[in-house]
């Protein structure tokens, strides 16, 4: 009961914490650290905490966060893929459920991992599925051991509110990434609105444009109204749609500068 007490203290710190730290531009990785150090500052038994990351897929583990694990077994184990006997992580995503091993030596689902392990002295490994809202799987939260056992009751508690608060902290980086990438996005295009704005009358192209720019049908779309141009009785209507196939090239050449740079 007091480590849940003193849990929720700490992780109510961390909440009001994460939304600062994001809008800081601080990595997710940097975030969920501050968390594990956190929780490992009021854990008794001296645990070892991780958070792997699955990836869009949902076949394979990437490092989240893992301060006091070592940096070779980190790199070891990244990227690991999910299944029926892929340690305490990886058969926790596969499964969809807490895998809790108690002796990674003699555990079978470690088989193929316990080399990277033992060498580092983890001897014992619960892992549980860190979920979203609509119970798809985040990733997973890791607890090592220097001994040999399994959690407690109130442990398992304490593990429950873990993995709530950093699934909200993923959610939320995925949330602020997102918004960063929209503007970065609408930063980029501006320069482009802005070629298209500039001659009278075709500020209701602006959003046809934009869509065709966005799927790099530039091209297609100059050699189109020029040939509705040589087409067209009316020479003031054969002008102006000339005009937008001149206007189409040099957004092909403004675009083109741009990646270039």
């Amino acid at each position: 009961m007091a480590l849940a007490v003193a849990l929720q203290a700490s992780l109510r710190i961390r909440e009001r914490r994460i939304p600062l730290e994001l809008a800081n531009g601080d990595a997710l990785e940097s975030v969920l650290t501050r968390d594990l150090l956190a929780v490992e500052a009021i854990s008794d038994g001296d645990p070892i905490t991780s958070i792997l990351l699955l990836d869009a897929d949902g076949r394979r583990l990437w490092h989240g966060a893992g301060p006091r694990l070592p940096r070779s077994y980190c790199d070891a184990i990244d990227g690991g893929e999910i299944g029926p006997c892929a340690g305490s992580c990886g058969t926790a995503a596969y499964l969809g459920r807490p895998i809790y091993v108690s002796d990674i030596a003699t555990d079978p689902l470690w088989a193929d991992y316990r080399d990277l392990a033992l060498p580092h002295g983890l001897l014992s490994c619960w892992s549980t599925p860190i979920r979203d809202e609509q119970g798809t799987i985040l990733g997973t939260f890791a607890i090592y051991h220097r001994t040999i056992g399994n959690p407690s009751a109130d442990e398992v508690e304490a593990i429950a509110m873990i993995t709530n608060h950093v699934a909200h902290a993923i959610l939320r980086s995925r949330t602020a990434e997102t918004h960063e990438q929209r503007a970065s996005r609408q930063n980029r295009d501006r320069p482009f609105l802005k070629l298209v704005r500039d001659d009278n009358g075709l500020d209701a192209c602006v959003g046809s444009v934009n869509l065709l720019l966005r799927a790099a049908k530039l091209h297609s779309l100059a050699d189109q109204v020029e040939n509705c141009a040589a087409k067209s009785e009316s020479k003031s209507e054969a002008e102006a749609l000339r005009k937008i196939a001149r206007r189409c090239r040099k957004l092909i050449s403004a675009i083109r500068t741009q990646v270039a740079t």
